[in-house]
């Protein structure tokens, strides 16, 4: 049985949704003595997992190297942050540290990011660091990526504030 739970993040004033599924498994049966009155009781026994809702697993190591092999400088851009990120999702440096250390031209850097941030890949955090989107890709546990998630919506929406008031 797979339910769907949204789970409601506040922070300050602003509220995320982040979506999760409860996947709930009957384990046995068990009996158990309702203390009030003494009356012995057959019970399921469920085991309730919580899990990240529409995800899956693949290997983007392999297809971005692939990519990388048949594909163009933007897909070397692309492979360079994934290299690149933090146990945070960031990528703390220039674009013009990714062009020397990618060996991709500074004009290749700049509109692949932003063709990254449009496409909600990642944030601009300031002139050196950038924060990919964990729905789209994070390496770590659920706890972690939840957390992660939470910090990514915020400065998106820190990020999208600024631009309306410029």
């Amino acid at each position: 049985m797979k339910k769907y739970h949204y789970f409601t993040l506040f922070y300050r004033k602003e509220v995320y949704e982040i979506n999760t599924r409860k996947s709930v498994k009957v384990i046995g049966t068990e009996t158990y003595i309702k203390q009030d009155t003494g009356e012995i009781c057959e019970m399921n026994v469920v085991k309730i997992e919580e899990r990240d809702a529409n995800f899956h697993k693949l290997w983007l190591g392999h297809i971005i190297q692939a990519m990388d092999i048949i594909g163009n400088q933007k897909i070397k851009v692309l492979n360079f942050i994934l290299n690149n990120l933090d146990r945070e999702n960031q990528l703390i440096m220039t674009q013009r540290k990714v062009s020397e250390r990618s060996g991709v031209s500074i004009a290749t850097v700049t509109d692949t990011m932003k063709s990254l941030q449009n496409a909600d890949f990642l944030v601009k955090i300031n002139s050196g660091a950038y924060k990919v989107n964990p729905d789209v890709l994070f390496k770590g546990g659920k706890g972690d990526r939840l957390r992660v998630l939470f910090d990514y919506k915020k400065v998106r929406n820190d990020s999208s504030n600024c631009d309306e008031s410029s």
